[in-house]
């Protein structure tokens, strides 16, 4: 980022492609099942286990990290490392906030704007710090949670077998939302209640699963802005990230995917699920940074128009994925919740995409701004100080 008056190019096709992940992963929960997802489906039939596996290895987790991090990339265009800027990102935070509890409370309970403005106003605690003290803790906090995540499944894996070994079993799942119904019979207004009640018993989890990944992402772009590491980059360090990622990533995100899948139609035991889960949200960033290496690689020989001009318009996306899959799914719009398998809705989830990105060419010919990035910007421009 040599010229703030000048827009980085890669920077917003990396978002256009995280914006195509995000929504193969998240629209399963709109039409599939609110809390299950993939395992709401029959994976005893191949066509949605194949879809499903292919789902897991490849995007889930990956996009969501690759957004992330380019949430903490954007904070140093926002704050351009001058103090008197933060006022602005708390404004962007606190709009994150209200949009995210919009977004939940009558679209979509998987919402990750909430999170992100928390994480954006904690990310000031560390924003002026050199970059040795970033890299600790990034480094520190992956550490932590990697004992953390691999040690509680671990522990609940063996449980599961003393248990078992004495005839007895884990406590099953006692939540039961009714989402579902909402979903499958219930108007607009029907499913608010119900998306509220299981956003409340979701959240924690999500916070504590996701949030520290989300932090640490925020922390890398952050340290990758500084260095203009989006703009310009070393081709050995690239070369590197593909064969780590493909070789080792890749491997693991599909071993991850395998065991999920086959414990769901098999053993259902939650250590397996746990330990599964963990594994593809620790392994998930070494796909991530191939799948960004690759990328800038092909961005270097082609214009890619159309990531560029989704990802241009990124927030406005990612809330219009939702808004279209509930019409598509619910049954005040459409009504297809829970009436499709894995691999329709999946390909539904990328011709939502492929229309919103087309939408956004033929929108930036008469604007230079997507909607709601405009009224973001607005609303974080009132925390700025009058001079």
């Amino acid at each position: 980022m040599t010229n703030t008056n000048v827009r980085d190019a890669f920077p917003d096709i990396l978002r256009g492609f995280a914006l195509f992940g995000i929504a193969l992963v998240n629209i399963p929960l709109l039409s599939i099942d609110a809390l299950l997802s993939f395992e709401g489906a029959d994976l005893t039939q191949s066509s949605n286990f194949a879809a499903a596996f292919i789902v897991m290895t490849f995007f889930q987790a990956k996009f969501y990290i690759i957004f992330s991090f380019l949430f903490g990339y954007s904070a140093h265009y926002v704050i351009r490392g001058e103090r008197e800027n933060r006022r602005r990102w708390i404004g962007r935070s606190i709009g994150l906030i209200i949009l995210g509890i919009l977004h939940f409370t009558f679209f979509f309970h998987g919402d990750i704007l909430f999170l992100y403005g928390l994480f954006g106003l904690l990310l000031l605690a560390l924003y002026f710090r050199s970059d040795k003290t970033i890299r600790r803790w990034a480094t520190g906090l992956y550490i932590g949670i990697t004992v953390v995540y691999l040690a509680f499944g671990a522990l609940v894996y063996v449980g599961e077998a003393l248990l078992s070994s004495k005839g007895k079993s884990l406590p099953g799942e006692t939540f039961s939302p009714m989402l579902n119904e909402a979903l499958q019979s219930g108007s607009f207004l029907d499913t608010v209640g119900p998306r509220l009640e299981v956003w409340a018993f979701a959240a924690p989890n999500g916070i504590l699963l996701q949030g520290p990944l989300v932090f640490i992402a925020f922390l890398v772009g952050v340290l990758v802005a500084r260095k203009n590491g989006l703009v310009s980059t070393n081709p050995k360090l690239l070369n590197k990230l593909i064969l780590w990622g493909f070789l080792v990533g890749l491997p693991v995100q599909a071993l991850s995917a395998w065991l999920f899948l086959s414990n769901a139609i098999g053993a259902d035991s939650i250590g397996i699920y746990l330990i599964s889960l963990f594994i593809n949200l620790l392994g998930a960033p070494l796909l991530s940074a191939a799948y960004v290496a690759l990328l800038w690689k092909i961005a270097q020989k082609a214009k890619l128009l159309l990531l560029s001009s989704a990802g241009r318009m990124s927030l406005t996306i990612y809330l219009g994925e939702s808004i279209v899959a509930a019409t598509i799914f619910s049954a005040w719009g459409f009504d297809l919740f829970a009436k499709l398998g894995v691999a329709e809705v999946t390909l539904i989830a990328a011709a939502t995409w492929l229309g919103l990105a087309i939408l956004s060419v033929l929108y930036f010919k008469v604007r230079n701004k997507g909607p709601m990035e405009t009224v973001l910007t607005r609303f974080s421009k009132l925390f700025e100080r009058k001079s």
